[in-house]
């Protein structure tokens, strides 16, 4: 089997058994009926080819709406995390990170610590994703969920000063 193929399908069971930990129609949608169809969604999102496909699937209208948190926000951040382990089209990889952003940084104190506790279990994914300067979009969604991750402002603070990439104005400290 080539090496690709077995990335992809690492990548499919990482996300496959993290939507199963969860019922996702336990809990109620930013659409007002149950979250069930965020399991293939989500599934969906982490298979798309662009940022276009990816942000088609609206995913942040159920987990996020205006900043605020909707109840499966937090398994969203889980499963989107499961999705950045893996092998993602550079357009998928920059709708998860933005998504996580708005979760790590929403108008809910409580999901946006459990938010951010979930992303700090991949802190090295993300640093990797801002050193890889895959994309602009990529190198700005990585940073600024690491701002709000990183407990260690000195390490953020290095890997920043090296001019490996460059961040957008709006982000420079």
């Amino acid at each position: 089997m080539r090496r690709g193929t077995i990335e992809v399908e690492a990548r499919m069971r990482l996300i496959d058994v993290e939507i199963d930990r969860y019922d996702w129609s336990a809990f109620t949608c930013g659409c007002t009926k149950t979250a069930a169809h965020l399991a293939d969604d989500l599934l969906r999102l982490a298979s798309a080819q662009s940022s276009e496909e990816a942000r088609a699937l609206h995913i942040e209208n159920h987990a996020l709406i205006q900043s605020i948190p909707q109840e499966p926000a937090v398994p969203v951040a889980s499963v989107l995390m499961a999705a950045l382990a893996g092998d993602l089209s550079p357009g998928a990889r920059f709708v998860c990170l933005d998504l996580l952003g708005g979760l790590v940084f929403s108008d809910d104190d409580d999901s946006s610590e459990m938010c951010q506790q979930i992303a700090r279990q991949g802190l090295w994914m993300l640093y990797r994703d801002l050193w890889s300067g895959a994309s602009p979009g990529i190198v700005a969604c990585a940073y600024y969920v690491l701002r709000a991750i990183e407990d260690d402002e000195a390490r953020l603070r290095a890997y920043r000063n090296t001019g490996q990439f460059v961040l957008p104005d709006y982000l420079a400290d």
